[in-house]
């Protein structure tokens, strides 16, 4: 049964359209016409994230319109004698305005994306929450403007996604690209066409959707979750609980701003996440961990750290009695054992271990040479203490594997690189599905500040698995980030599945959660 310790945090957590003109075309170049018109009407296919399943009809007209019921998206195909008719359903959906006005950016979002979805995940901007006087008039537009079943949506300082309308298009330097608005006015929503959704709360001492979260697990029909935290919630807790109740369900997600209310002198804070499903008001909700449980949508999870090994890893040999303080690296004092490891290394090495020192820590019972780079959990260190002891948090243990790692520009762009090939690669091997998009949670203190310029973690999907999936993103920047150390592929039958690494809470990371449709779903 999932069951949480009553705990409070008083202060918050942050850790192009295809248009061709034909005006004569004989009888005898009718197939060739018909041909171009299917190419170009595969590549938009492609471009779309399009079911493979879609229909295509060839009839006689002068002018014809390919079509979404979904997307209304369309392109014009003009011959003399035929066209070509497609019913394109895209599965996925990602859209990112930059509208002055919050309404604005609604009906931009709503312009490019369509109707008919299921789920729908959206990322508003604090500005955007200031302009409507908080988070349920934005969410309830959505849902009515998009007819979607359920929302459930987050306050950020800035959003990912592809780029609708005027402005968002200027600003990414072209329409329909990946683009990472770190402050401003930005709403980013991801439309989800059928995922097997159900929305749910858990809050600090139980409160929320015990029920509903006891009985689905019973179940064992879910397959994926993501989810959306409150900066002042028990987080670390919620997240024990979901993972003893959910031991073999992915979980990817990211915490939302504190949207703090009044002068500094007696300031309060306002609801940062909220869920809204059809035909209901939007649900405001603090002081917790918000969300979709997926039973029809695979999540495979990929977790950037940022960070590069230094020195050997090593084993954990004498840790406190509160299990906070690690004593003892490799049989030696651990600041003993570090400066071993700093006097080895070359120059350039060094000053980053002066600036940028964290540690990587293995699971417990794992071989100290069995952990892949990307997959160690990386912990601060929050204090050396006077006896050269330092303090990496709780949870840690005698035999426990830990390497040194550094964190800088260059080891986060390397280690995005690396973290996203390995997962090309893993995917390919497991034969399984192609994503059809990803959402991506992504620490407000990437981007720009980190790698000098823009749109780096949300282009490079791009860049490792192709322009099909790479430009279908959406997210926000996050106080902090949710998902299992490493890479998290489930196997696609349920009964075959293995128990994930626990969900740990991440800083200074990007997290990649690439939706999968199940091996059930046509």
């Amino acid at each position: 049964m999932l069951s949480m310790a009553a705990t409070t945090l008083e202060t918050p957590l942050s850790l192009s359209r295809h248009v061709w003109e034909s005006p004569g075309i004989r009888c005898a170049e009718l197939a060739v016409a018909k041909g171009a018109a299917r190419k170009a009407l595969t590549s938009r296919r492609r471009a779309l994230g399009v079911r493979r399943s879609a229909k295509v009809f060839a009839f006689s007209s002068i002018s014809c319109t390919l079509w979404s019921l979904r997307s209304r998206r369309r392109s014009t195909c003009r011959t003399a004698a035929c066209a070509v008719e497609t019913e394109v359903q895209a599965d996925f959906i990602s859209c990112c305005s930059m509208a002055p006005r919050w309404e604005d950016a609604v009906e931009e979002v709503a312009a490019e994306a369509g109707t008919g979805f299921e789920a729908a995940f959206v990322f508003v901007s604090e500005l955007y929450v200031d302009q409507a006087q908080g988070m349920a008039p934005v969410l309830e537009a959505v849902q009515q403007r998009l007819d979607v079943e359920h929302v459930v949506g987050g306050a950020c300082a800035g959003a990912i996604g592809q780029t609708t309308g005027e402005m968002a298009s200027e600003y990414a330097g072209g329409h329909r690209q990946p683009c990472e608005v770190e402050a401003g006015f930005v709403l980013s929503v991801a439309v989800v066409r059928s995922a097997g959704a159900v929305p749910f709360f858990l809050g600090a001492n139980a409160e929320g959707d015990l029920a509903l979260l006891n009985r689905m697990a019973a179940s064992g029909e879910v397959r994926s979750m993501i989810l959306l935290a409150d900066p002042f919630g028990p987080i670390p807790d919620i997240m024990q609980s979901l993972d003893e109740s959910f031991p073999k369900v992915p979980k990817a997600g990211g915490i939302t701003a504190a949207l703090q209310v009044g002068s500094d002198g007696r300031s309060s804070f306002m609801s940062s996440m909220a869920i809204c499903s059809k035909g209901n008001k939007a649900r405001l909700l603090s002081k917790g961990v918000c969300g979709l449980l997926l039973t029809e949508m695979d999540v495979h999870t990929v977790v950037c750290q940022g960070c590069l090994g230094v020195g050997p890893a090593v084993r954990i040999s004498n840790v406190s009695p509160s299990g906070d303080v690690c004593i003892g690296i490799g049989g030696r004092p651990a600041k003993e054992a570090l400066l071993l490891i700093f006097s080895a290394v070359n120059e350039e090495l060094r000053a980053k271990m002066q600036t940028n020192l964290v540690v990587g820590l293995g699971r417990q019972g794992e071989s100290e040479t069995s952990v892949d780079d990307g997959d160690w959990l990386i912990r601060g260190i929050a204090e050396v203490t006077p006896n050269g002891s330092f303090r990496l948090g709780p949870g840690i243990a005698e035999g426990q594997p830990l390497r040194f790692h550094v964190r800088d520009k260059d080891s986060a762009e390397g280690d995005l690189k690396l973290m996203l090939k390995r997962y090309r690669l893993e995917r390919t091997f497991s034969g399984s599905k192609e994503p059809i998009g990803s959402l991506l949670f992504t620490c407000n203190g990437r981007g720009k500040g980190l790698y000098g310029r823009q749109h780096v973690d949300a282009r490079a999907l791009e860049e490792a698995l192709g322009e099909e999936l790479g430009q279908r993103v959406s997210g926000f920047f996050c106080n902090g980030e949710i998902g299992s150390p490493g890479l998290v592929l489930p196997a696609a039958e349920l009964g075959e599945r293995a128990e994930v690494r626990g969900t740990a809470l991440h800083g200074f990371t990007a997290v990649f959660a690439m939706l999968v449709p199940s091996s059930s779903k046509s």
